[in-house]
């Protein structure tokens, strides 16, 4: 029984990475969406596997741990030489670094602007989303995107620099969970999870970056570098501006000395793109204002809203880049307003909490920050399986069966890409969004009611 396991272990390695190799060959599978589960669903039931068991484990095994990170990063490697088909968020990354190289500020234009005609080539121009509407990613993010361009301006390219970042990442994590005395085998939880491998490596998207920012800050926050600290917390939201939720709870102890260097930094940050009266992060305005997808407590406030009878009325027209972006109060505008409120009570009761917190090192800072990312992502009207990347190291530390599973759960939202490959039609079907939240929410009050979870899992 004693080599049972290993073996057991090695054949579930083998199975995934040659399961990642098919899906890495199998092409654009927009219009066979069923096959992509087919070759997912294998893999995250190993995932689920291999994780349950070497998380069992109370020794740190060194020889084996290393074994699970050279299957780790075979299983990037195998996806990397892939076109992305689940998203073409990455060909707005390529533009973007093309725009930026040549001197012109990505904010300035959109792609379909006749100022940017002589750039558009077969290549890139033909796959971006919304050509119509000018950049929503913020200055550091361009910064990457000019970087890759420097490197050859490909899919393969940004990979190979996702890949490069990942690696620091994953050594930033490992020192991190040193903190806790946690077993190393606790960092598969990141990992080996199949969504961060597919969105990252398959779809390419930028999360992972905005990810190693955020963990360098908080590595900093405990080594007690306030400045670093602070800094890479900047250098992360103006990244991705979602850690900015993240961020919050390590800011408590001097929290207005805090916030305000934050803020001097961020600015400095966006400041050299608003220059000559160009609105930075145009795109950004249309995403809040427009964007609606997956977000189950979004969609049933609408349906509750519905019933209601309640009438829309135009609010204003604003003129974004040279696209006219309208503003209604609506459905989605008064549950923005209700979320934003629910919001801020969550903050206020999760800040509270860390009042009689005075050691840095405490895992309650990380637990708090933990809870208003989960807060954010479920109240958000719009929620990409990518964008579940960003709660995923947090996993390591506070393991929840929840999120683990919701992780694969959320792939059925790629069910509404079959349509829309097909006839152009983005229809979300309710079903899909019952099947995702219903388990989701029932591991999830079952986890808060139930706080001794697994035994011999979730023991650090």
């Amino acid at each position: 029984m004693m080599h049972f396991r290993p073996l057991f272990h090695l054949i579930f390695l083998l199975l995934t990475l040659f399961l990642y190799i098919i899906l890495g060959q199998s092409g654009d599978l927009r219009s066979e969406i069923e096959k992509y589960w087919l070759l997912i669903t294998p893999i995250f039931l190993s995932y689920f596997l291999i994780t349950y068991h070497t998380m069992k484990s109370k020794g740190q095994e060194n020889m084996q741990f290393y074994w699970y990170v050279i299957f780790g990063l075979l299983f990037r490697l195998a996806l990397m030489p892939t076109e992305p088909f689940l998203s073409d968020d990455i060909y707005r990354y390529l533009w973007d670094g093309k725009i930026f190289i040549a001197g012109i500020n990505p904010y300035k234009y959109a792609p379909a602007d006749i100022h940017l005609q002589e750039f558009r080539d077969q290549v890139v121009y033909p796959l971006i989303n919304f050509p119509d509407i000018a950049s929503s990613y913020p200055p550091v993010a361009q910064i990457i995107f000019l970087i890759n361009e420097l490197l050859g301006g490909s899919v393969l390219s940004w990979k190979i620099l996702v890949f490069a970042i990942e690696i620091v990442l994953f050594l930033i994590l490992l020192k991190l969970r040193k903190q806790y005395g946690l077993n190393k085998l606790r960092l598969l939880i990141y990992f080996y999870n199949p969504l961060l491998i597919i969105e990252t490596y398959s779809s390419g998207h930028l999360e992972i970056v905005g990810v190693f920012f955020f963990w360098m800050a908080v590595y900093h926050f405990y080594k007690r570098s306030e400045w670093k600290s602070i800094l890479s917390f900047a250098i992360s939201i103006m990244t991705k501006f979602f850690p900015l939720i993240s961020t919050i709870p390590f800011l408590f102890n001097r929290l207005i000395r805090k916030s305000a260097l934050l803020l001097i930094l961020c600015s400095i940050l966006l400041l050299p793109f608003g220059l000559n009266g160009i609105l930075p992060l145009p795109g950004l305005f249309s995403y809040v204002n427009r964007w609606e997808f997956n977000g189950g407590l979004f969609q049933l406030s609408i349906y509750i809203l519905d019933l209601l009878n309640i009438r829309e009325y135009h609010w204003m027209a604003i003129n974004f880049s040279g696209f006219l972006e309208t503003f209604y109060f609506n459905y989605a505008f008064y549950y923005k307003i209700c979320a934003a409120f629910f919001f801020v009570i969550l903050c206020f009761d999760q800040l509270n909490k860390l009042r009689s917190t005075s050691d840095f090192r405490s895992i309650n800072f990380v637990q708090r920050s933990f809870i208003l990312t989960a807060g954010f992502l479920l109240l958000t009207p719009t929620l990409h399986p990518w964008y579940i990347i960003w709660i995923i190291p947090f996993l390591i530390f506070i393991p929840n069966w929840s999120w683990l599973i919701f992780t694969f759960l959320i792939q059925s939202s790629y069910f509404v890409l079959k349509d829309y490959a097909l006839s152009s039609l983005w229809q979300e079907s309710v079903w899909i969004l019952l099947f995702q939240y219903i388990p989701f929410y029932i591991l999830l009050i079952w986890e808060y009611l139930d706080r001794r979870k697994v035994k011999g899992w979730f023991v650090a």
